[in-house]
């Protein structure tokens, strides 16, 4: 397990193997639970002899470092990391939608259903579309209810006027992000806001639960089981980005600019960076994040962030509408299987749960 050598000896230094490291190898289990008492380790006369870390100058107990491998030994055998698949599915506990799809009350964001496709409209063009807490309410409603929604093959989003979306309100409460849920809506958020605290989310020691909403709706977008278009009827600036980042298609105006210019009002897009990085290299990203750079169209689609380029809104919906022909040559099952394989496996490295997550998607989309 560690080449280890004896400090201060009278003769040439060389390494050696600790002995009582090294006993019964052959049988030895990493895993299996020992009858010696945790933190405890069978001691032999030389077992506080201080020794060397190969390739160090750091010294340490054979006795000391035993009981390192014997207590993670435990730890692993008790959690198994190991044994769980990664997370392809979204949590939806904190939010229920005040509305259907068919029965839709919201005025800020519009709801338009066709055979097989949802069409969401953000509809504050005199505003910019800027990301109020009436606009957050409509999209969370709309992103949790189609997540239900088997018989929608495809959701398209964009925004009336000559804008996407202008970004995060600085006026509102929290941004924006600021939705009053029910009482066990509440109790979920609270829950998951003092484990964000816990985990270090809130530097300053107070629960933000807007910037963790913003989280959770980024991510149910994400995990949409839709084919997800995002029709940039002009440009998208700042958390507007989501819409580009969060949908698996972009078809833009070529009039419409993209970025993220937070950095220069003193603030970093922090929620949108994963899905970003989903998006782009990182050299890119760390441009857009860190100088505060605006993309033109064609620039975003060089970095990934744009599928294509049209020039006027007719063409822009005869894109999409090849896009969704393409969708549905697909198998509904097989679509949804293959983004929830592409989310669970990304970035990873691979081990057995990714393994086991791909043969469990790939017999769910055969059986489809």
């Amino acid at each position: 397990l560690a080449q280890v050598r004896q400090p201060h000896s009278s003769t040439a230094a060389r390494p050696i193997v600790a002995p009582s490291l090294m006993q019964d190898m052959g049988d030895w289990d990493p895993l299996r639970e020992s009858d010696v008492p945790a933190g405890d380790v069978p001691s032999d006369g030389a077992s506080e002899e201080p020794v060397l870390i190969a390739g160090t100058s750091a010294a340490v107990a054979r006795r000391d470092m035993e009981r390192v491998v014997s207590d993670l030994g435990r730890k692993f055998a008790r959690e198994a990391p190991w044994s769980g698949m990664p997370q392809s599915k979204a949590d939806f506990s904190w939010h229920t939608p005040s509305c259907t799809l068919e029965n839709w009350r919201h005025t800020d964001v519009k709801v338009q259903l066709g055979p097989g496709i949802a069409h969401v409209t953000l509809n504050r063009p005199d505003d910019n579309n800027t990301l109020t807490e009436g606009i957050v309410a409509g999209l969370c409603d709309a992103v949790v209810s189609l997540h239900s929604r088997p018989d929608i093959r495809v959701v398209v989003f964009s925004g009336e006027g000559k804008m996407l979306c202008a970004g995060r309100d600085p006026k509102g409460d929290s941004y924006g992000f600021n939705v009053q849920p029910g009482d066990r809506e509440r109790q979920k958020l609270e829950s998951e806001g003092q484990e964000a605290l816990d985990g270090g989310a809130f530097p300053d020691g107070k629960i933000n639960s807007g910037r963790l909403l913003q989280g959770k709706l980024w991510e149910a977008w994400a995990m949409l089981p839709q084919f997800t278009i995002c029709l940039a009827n002009g440009s998208a600036i700042g958390d507007g980005m989501g819409f580009v980042v969060c949908s698996d298609a972009t078809i833009a105006i070529r009039t419409a600019f993209f970025g993220f210019s937070d950095t220069k009002l003193g603030l970093v897009s922090a929620t949108l960076s994963p899905h970003l990085l989903s998006k782009t290299w990182a050299s890119a990203a760390k441009n857009m994040l860190v100088l505060g750079q605006v993309l033109s169209a064609e620039s975003a689609r060089e970095k990934g962030l744009v599928t294509r380029v049209v020039d006027g809104a007719e063409e822009a919906r005869g894109a999409v509408a090849q896009l969704a022909a393409e969708v549905a040559k697909c198998g509904p099952g097989a679509v949804q299987a293959a983004k929830e394989l592409v989310l669970g496996v990304a970035g990873r490295q691979v081990d057995e749960s990714v393994m086991f997550l791909s043969m469990a998607l790939a017999a769910r989309a055969a059986a489809s």
